[in-house]
């Protein structure tokens, strides 16, 4: 269509161009650089990474998450990245895959023999410290879905068990645990001051502990296995990860608003538990 009484010509294309390009919303800036990093380049999982982070951002949660690893893109490649600062870096704990690990849309499957993802993470408070997993798998073993320690010193893991008991420990020699029937589900460990340590399921607490922190183990940690020392690895795990977050201690309300900004992350893709 064309208006030559005021020199202007206007096309439908024209149109859609201009609201595509000029006047579109554009993303939060750090879901951008996410996405411009990993290479993600579907519309929905764009969307999804971006509402993510206006979530995190708008709970006050995203400022106490020092690692977040969404697991989405279906490779290796863009699971890889830190949506905290997806640098490709150690220091912006960009994970590093070992052993046989299975990669697809639905999230990063470790073989349970040898695989697991160093994150280059140490915690950087003794008395604030937090991290969660999401498992799309039901399975049953004494297998580590994060796992740092030294010796008899301070450790920090969590371990999901199946019809017995789901523990969980942050920067101290014991551990706290709660009963457990199936192993998939979003699991947070949170610690906010020295004698206060929370084990949250699905945004609930499961357990109050007060076990005193002790200490900041010195080995990095790694997801989907147990790390004693630097070099020796056990506990294997065999069950997907669809997502997984490090960083300081989130009080009950930040925890609930964690799982609910991870689930609504999860339904959006398709593949929430």
């Amino acid at each position: 269509m064309s208006n030559s009484r005021f020199g202007l010509r206007t096309r439908t294309g024209q149109i859609s161009s201009i609201i595509q390009g000029q006047y579109a919303p554009s993303n939060d800036p750090d879901a951008q650089a996410f996405i411009n990093a990993a290479g993600i380049t579907g519309t929905t999982q764009q969307s999804a990474i971006n509402t993510l982070v206006i979530s995190l951002k708008a709970n006050n949660i995203w400022t106490k998450l020092e690692a977040i690893y969404p697991m989405v893109g279906g490779t290796a490649t863009t699971h890889k990245f830190n949506l905290k600062n997806p640098a490709d870096t150690d220091a912006a704990y960009r994970l590093n895959f070992v052993g046989g690990w299975t990669h697809s849309s639905n999230g990063a499957l470790p073989n349970g023999t040898n695989a697991y993802a160093d994150t280059f993470w140490v915690s950087s408070q003794q008395n604030s410290a937090s991290l969660s997993f999401y498992s799309r798998t039901n399975t049953n073993g004494l297998f580590h879905e994060f796992g740092a320690g030294q010796g008899v010193g301070p450790i920090t893991y969590i371990l999901i068990r199946l019809s017995d008991l789901f523990y969980g420990a942050a920067n101290e020699t014991a551990g706290n645990s709660i009963a457990n029937t199936s192993s998939t589900g979003h699991y947070l460990v949170t610690r906010t001051t020295s004698n206060v340590v929370k084990l949250f399921k699905n945004g609930s607490v499961s357990l109050s502990g007060t076990t005193a922190s002790t200490g900041i183990p010195s080995v990095n940690m790694i997801i989907s296995a147990w790390r004693s020392d630097p070099s020796t690895i056990s506990r294997y795990s065999n069950r997907q990860c669809a997502f997984a977050t490090l960083g300081t201690g989130l009080n009950d309300t930040e925890s609930a608003n964690l799982y609910t900004a991870i689930q609504a992350f999860q339904t959006t893709l398709g593949r929430q538990v």
